[in-house]
């Protein structure tokens, strides 16, 4: 698996990323919202460089899937557990946090890998009594 910088914009990109592919496809609603959040403004994630962080992280996600389920491919705990721990910022961790959400209800779905993806990143940066959004 590839290692980006901790806290890095490509680290934080990989996890926006894995959200908006949780549900097992791109969805342009999704992308849409990544796009349009004050994080990936913030970050300087622009539309160039999210589509080569996706393709990297497509590569990751190919060497690090624990299985596929049709389209969907699982990630091994241990690889989203990595991918996670790129980010040790705790107030980019509730940024990262936040604009997951928002790609996860920008599509109107909330799939149980897209709640579980949040559910490890919510375990993963000890955030359990964050406050969260998700029905």
């Amino acid at each position: 698996m590839r290692h980006y910088d901790t806290d890095s914009t490509p680290a934080a990109a990989r996890i926006l990323a894995l959200t908006v592919l949780a549900d097992g496809g791109l969805d342009h609603t999704e992308l849409d919202t990544l796009m349009h959040t004050d994080l990936a403004r913030r970050l300087g994630i622009g539309s160039v460089e999210f589509e080569r962080i996706l393709r990297e992280y497509c590569d990751d996600l190919l060497l690090g899937a624990h299985y596929m389920d049709g389209m969907r491919l699982k990630l091994a705990d241990e690889v989203l557990d990595q991918i996670l721990e790129d980010i040790a910022e705790p107030a980019l961790q509730q940024a990262l946090l936040r604009a997951m959400q928002d790609i996860v209800s920008a599509d109107g779905v909330e799939t149980a890998a897209e709640v579980e993806v949040l559910a490890r990143a919510l375990e993963k940066w000890s955030m359990r009594g964050a406050p969260a959004r998700l029905n």
